[in-house]
């Protein structure tokens, strides 16, 4: 058995179901959801960032037990992201290792220095010849790279890379990370000719994996999804060293901050709950989500994420192709992604989460 899994970054489940319904324009998305069992209305995990939401998904644990809670790679004194090292749970990647089968990943999340057979993680060291080899291979695809369309010519490098390792190798487990819907939804809105060409983009990139992966398995899913942005503050203007970080759709705060819910950028404060499963209850006395149409960031974007799980229009989906098992889903969000994975693979049990040094 084995199973290749696509996170398409961004992509909510409302886009990706009317994307699947144009099959002129994306034929490749319609046919994998003609063939498929789809889970839209499915909730991201809080904070609903790409190095948060990813790390649930390899691990089937909240941010406050995985220990990944932020997309920069440091705040204040604390490291987050990029390492795999940093993940405090046992990854699916890990649990693979462990029952002796093999796994590849490209661009995936957090996976700098993972136990991965094929690993091309991004800017950062993972499986040093075979990066070299796909540079030397591949590497022409990247030409641009400083340009508008980076992280379209990424996805391309990506999907060139991911269908040849397809190809030619065994993996039991592939992962594959496509930015693109993402990256150009951050700079243009949803409403934007130049996101149509993102979306085209992507399905073409979809085609060519989809066709090398064969009769395999593929799950197909999205960490989160976005919300158009009308104006955005940045909070460290305003409060200085009160502010702890700032995450787009969210913002934590080091103590109580006085008249905060008398801006018109304020949307509400984050529950108990909220503050505890994001795992900034052990950093931050408190926590702010946007009101829609605001973000919370240095530098400003036409859509951001980040926001609360229960805002209108900001579900995730899953859906799951050629599977050999019924896995059942426990929480109705991305962490049952990781339990359906595994039990494709024909593992049952997780390890305990162990914490993990530098």
């Amino acid at each position: 058995m084995a199973i290749i899994v696509i996170s398409l970054d961004g992509v909510g489940d409302k886009e990706f179901e009317k994307l699947a319904q144009d099959k002129e324009n994306y034929p490749n998305i319609a046919k994998f959801m003609e063939h498929s069992v789809y889970k839209g209305g499915q909730k991201s995990i809080f904070v609903s960032n790409t190095q948060p939401t990813h790390t649930t998904i390899s691990t089937g644990k909240l941010p406050s037990e995985h220990k990944i809670i932020s997309n920069k790679r440091k705040v204040n004194s604390i490291r987050w992201s990029k390492r795999a090292k940093y993940i405090n749970a046992e990854t699916i990647w890990e649990a693979v290792h462990r029952n002796h089968m093999t796994t590849a990943a490209i661009f995936w999340p957090v996976t700098c220095g993972a136990k991965i057979k094929w690993n091309i993680p991004g800017m950062c060291i993972g499986s040093r010849l075979l990066q070299l080899r796909m540079l030397i291979k591949h590497g022409w695809r990247l030409i641009g790279i400083s340009q508008r369309g980076a992280v379209q010519t990424l996805d391309n490098f990506a999907a060139a890379v991911s269908s040849e390792l397809l190809r030619t190798r065994t993996p039991d487990l592939t992962l594959i990370h496509l930015l693109v819907y993402d990256s150009t939804r951050h700079k243009v809105g949803g409403a934007s000719e130049e996101l149509d060409v993102a979306r085209k983009s992507l399905d073409k990139n979809l085609g060519k994996i989809l066709r090398a992966a064969g009769e395999r398995t593929v799950l197909i899913c999205a960490d989160h999804s976005h919300l158009d942005v009308e104006q955005t503050v940045d909070l460290r203007k305003i409060f200085g060293e009160e502010l702890y970080e700032q995450c787009g759709g969210s913002a934590f705060f080091k103590k109580k901050t006085e008249g905060v819910e008398n801006y018109p950028w304020f949307g509400r404060f984050l529950t108990q709950e909220e503050m505890k499963v994001s795992g900034y209850s052990e950093f931050a006395y408190c926590g702010i989500a946007a009101k829609k149409g605001y973000e919370f960031s240095k530098t400003a974007y036409k859509s951001n994420h980040g926001y609360p799980t229960d805002y209108e229009n900001y579900n995730v989906f899953y859906a799951i192709r050629g599977a050999k098992t019924n896995a059942k889903a426990n929480y109705g969000d991305i962490r049952d992604i990781a339990g359906i994975i595994l039990k494709e693979l024909g593992i049952d049990e997780w390890k305990l989460p162990t914490t993990k040094s530098e």
